[in-house]
């Protein structure tokens, strides 16, 4: 049995040495039709795992057999083959054929076709061009720059969110954004719903989704990291994705190192102002307060100050209160990065660091981001590669009230014969129109705290609202090519944040004065774990014209997100920012938790590389969703004709491809949607009621 043993391990070396022996290593240089050098070019050996990339100088290395053939792709070039031979030196002339349908191009679940095969919409951003937007929030870069797509920043403060919808809206009721994909697995984009705020559950201190904004958490991945994003537009482009990818997707693949990259700097220093200042009438003074007949203290609770008084004396002193209050915003960014690869390429790494420091036109509005991220890829043997991301984010935003809650309203209402920097007596408290200041002569009794006008110095100075969120993303990715014909890839990641957010309703202030100031406090806790597993089975050629690839898949999703509020009003001491000033205080914890199984797969067919039919099918298991009912199939079908291939006589004239795509895609429910929850309500005599 000992001798057998020896026979086969011997017999074994001796075949991984002739193996060895027939490898090689070859070279090369890639360049454009211009003959400038082309970096990041993948170069693999076709049917194998084995790859690497070209260096910033375009030039390459690795090792593979005579006889084998190598496969030269680009985004934005035509892919190139090269069978090796004798020589050790294969240099390859790629054209950039962006605008043709030769391009390669990202597609769902990280995959690479070309132009010409696509039966769907889709298009694709470079990430430089994403970065030299210069935008702290990178879905704000997409603004006109993708067909379909539309994005709405809910205002101009720093940190405030953006909604980003493709070809407009499909739901009235749930989220019609598109599903975020950073290499291969999803990526949170939550906005904070002010729902989960303690002091919501009461009408009378409820912000209802009013006034406050949050940061959307897409935001929180840095620009600089971008290499492409791809717009996966509906839901035919994106059914492999199934429920989640209903209004589309957006797939961001991220950098990685190369050979010769080195150190990389880079900074920037942006400054922003208002285009026009609001002119404000300087000829009728104050004249009074309107009484509201049904209110009560007198009839003076209307929130109402009327201007149109006697004229101003001559000689009197204007102050220009909206020039002076808003201020030239500034924004700096510094961007830092490491990446290199070994000689060979088969092991590339990238570590880069950035910080972002933005100051908003109005004063205490401010934005800052602390990124470091770190990614390698190691090609461990010829049929094992792995693939490694990890992110962390720390951001700290510093916002002001809108609407009528904030100070703009108030900045173009407030009295132009007062200086508003002034903003507190010598007390040390807070200054008013119709009360200390004596600005309105005519004004017999004085408003209600509730009811007064906020100085917007004040304001800004006194109502709080910051938000804190700690981040990390890690992505691991490991592909094994057993086979020639195929390859396994499997993903598994997380997305975990910390978010803590605090509301401050002064209680001097107008919001707070009618509770003697009102603290918000929300710490959400949020984890999203998922698996993906690919099964890909490389193009067979049934017949001379005919050839086939596809695709089988699984994915698990496992979504919870805890949020603990608490609410505190009735402040002991007002300048003391704590909810143990508050002599009142309730809290309210949210949970949600989603769990999402899918199994999917496609199928693809080539007719002499102008006539294509792909077809996919997914099928979800949704926990949101009662059993029995919580499962979902979503086809799809796509086709694509490239006419001017067809018909040679067309060519001389033009290029030309028919698509058509249909599918079938739905959307779950919003977790416990179904189930009914309860929580304490303030009625008569306590009890408990729907949520």
């Amino acid at each position: 049995m000992k001798k057998v043993v020896s026979l086969l391990v011997t017999g074994f070396f001796l075949v991984a040495a002739q193996a060895s022996a027939q490898q090689k290593t070859v070279s090369g240089k890639i360049t454009s039709e211009q003959g400038t050098p082309l970096p990041d070019v993948s170069v693999s050996v076709k049917g194998t795992s084995v790859r690497t990339t070209s260096d910033a100088e375009g030039n390459y290395s690795i090792r593979a057999d005579a006889g084998q053939v190598l496969q030269f792709r680009a985004i934005g070039a035509t892919p190139e083959e090269h069978t090796i031979g004798a020589s050790d030196v294969i240099n390859v002339e790629l054209r950039r054929v962006a605008r043709t349908l030769n391009a390669v191009v990202v597609t769902a679940l990280g995959q690479t076709a070309t132009q010409r095969a696509l039966g769907t919409a889709q298009q694709t951003v470079r990430g430089e061009d994403v970065a030299a937007a210069q935008r702290e929030n990178f879905v704000n870069a997409l603004q006109g720059r993708v067909a379909g797509v539309d994005v709405t920043s809910s205002s101009g403060v720093p940190g405030a969110s953006s909604m980003i919808t493709i070809r407009g809206i499909s739901s009235i009721s749930s989220n019609n954004q598109p599903l975020m994909i950073l290499d291969g697995l999803p990526m949170d984009n939550r906005t904070v719903n002010t729902g989960v705020l303690a002091s919501d559950a009461n009408s009378n201190t409820a912000f209802s989704n009013r006034s406050v904004d949050f940061t959307n958490r897409a935001a929180d991945l840095n620009p600089q990291d971008i290499e492409s994003l791809t717009v996966l537009k509906g839901p035919e482009a994106a059914a492999l994705y199934g429920i989640d990818a209903a209004n589309g997707a957006i797939v961001i693949t991220t950098k990685r190192g190369r050979a010769g990259g080195g150190f990389e700097y880079s900074n920037s220093l942006r400054f922003e102002s208002t285009r026009a200042k609001p002119q404000l009438q300087r000829m009728w003074g104050p004249s009074g307060i309107s009484t509201n007949p049904f209110g009560s203290s007198g009839g003076v609770t209307t929130n109402s100050f009327v201007y149109f008084g006697a004229p101003y004396a001559p000689g009197t002193v204007f102050y220009d209160n909206i020039g002076g209050f808003l201020r030239t915003g500034k924004t700096t960014t510094h961007n830092l990065a490491f990446s290199g690869a070994t000689a060979d390429g088969n092991i590339n790494y990238r570590l880069a660091t950035s910080f972002d420091k933005q100051q908003g036109v109005v004063p205490s509005s401010d934005y800052g981001r602390v990124n470091v991220t770190g990614a390698s890829q190691a090609q461990i043997n010829s049929w094992l590669n792995t693939d490694l991301y990890m992110g962390y984010t720390y951001a700290n935003n510093n916002q002001v009230y809108k609407g009528d809650l904030g100070p703009l309203m108030a900045l173009l209402l407030w009295p132009p014969t007062d200086d508003a920097k002034n903003y507190l007596t010598a007390a040390g408290t807070r200054r008013t129109v119709t009360g200390n200041l004596g600005l309105c002569p005519t004004c017999s009794v004085p408003l209600l705290s509730s009811s007064e006008l906020d100085d917007p110095y004040f304001n800004v100075a006194k109502n709080q609202i910051n938000s804190k969120n700690n981040r990390i993303i890690a992505n691991v990715g490991i592909t094994i090519t057993p086979v020639s014909w195929g390859n396994i890839k499997t993903n598994i990641g997380t997305d975990s944040y910390t978010n803590t957010n605090l509301l401050l309703r002064n209680p001097e202030s107008v919001v707070g004065a009618a509770f003697n100031g009102l603290l918000d406090l929300a710490d959400l806790v949020q984890r999203n774990t998922n698996a993906q597993t690919l099964l890909n089975f490389n193009s067979h050629q049934l017949t001379n014209s005919l050839s086939i690839s596809g695709l089988l898949g699984n994915s698990v999703s496992d979504y919870k997100a805890t949020t603990d509020a608490s609410t505190g009003r009735d402040f002991l001491d007002p300048n003391f920012v704590s909810i143990n000033n508050t002599n009142t205080r309730t809290s309210q914890t949210t949970i949600e938790q989603r769990r999402l199984i899918g199994a999917f797969g496609q199928v693809s067919f080539n007719f002499k590389d102008y006539l294509y039919l792909n077809a996919t099918g997914r099928n979800d298991w949704t926990s949101t969703i009662p059993k029995g009912r919580n499962s979902f199939f979503y086809p799809s079908f796509s086709s694509s004709f490239v006419f001017s291939d067809a018909f040679p006589g067309v060519r001389r004239f033009m290029t030309g491809k028919l698509r058509a795509a249909v599918a079938s895609v739905g959307k779950d429910a919003r977790p416990y949607a179904y189930r009914p929850a309860l929580q304490c309500k303030t009625t008569s005599y306590g009890g408990y009621g729907d949520k």
